[in-house]
């Protein structure tokens, strides 16, 4: 496995990063304290990583953040936060891999998430590009650091 990692600076993994919403109270959150920190209103995309990654988070947020007008926030949380560990992210952390996930919070904004009523219809893929554009630019960053 030490040699499958040579080179690896870490990973980002995108996960639900389709559904967007200025309306107030749109996003909800696992905790409550979570709601003093972060918007109401589920127009941004998160970059989510485990407690003890905080600086491969704080690279890929920083190469993210700016890069459109998408607001970019971030958590760093032990994974007894539902949701910290919600995806293929997680996989990589057993093989001492910092892995991020970048997401829309999936089934904390998505009330149709993984239901009949989750169709491509409800994608905002103007807010998905900016998504895109905005990993490229944390890839480019991380690839050619100044």
């Amino acid at each position: 496995m030490a040699d499958d990692k040579a080179g690896v600076r870490g990973v980002i993994v995108l996960d639900m990063v389709g559904t967007f919403s200025d309306e107030w109270g749109s996003q909800a959150y696992p905790a409550p304290m979570l709601r003093l920190m972060y918007p109401s209103q589920a127009n941004f995309i998160g970059v989510v990583g485990r407690w003890d990654q905080g600086d491969w988070l704080k690279t890929v947020k920083a190469g993210m953040k700016g890069a459109t007008d998408l607001p970019v926030y971030s958590i760093r949380a032990p994974t007894v936060i539902p949701g910290v560990d919600f995806s293929d992210h997680a996989s990589y952390w057993p093989h001492d891999i910092k892995a991020v996930m970048v997401t829309d919070t999936a089934f904390y904004r998505n009330k149709a998430y993984h239901k009949s009523g989750d169709t491509a219809d409800r994608l905002d893929y103007s807010r998905m590009a900016e998504v895109v554009v905005s990993v490229f630019e944390a890839i480019r960053s991380i690839a050619n650091p100044q």
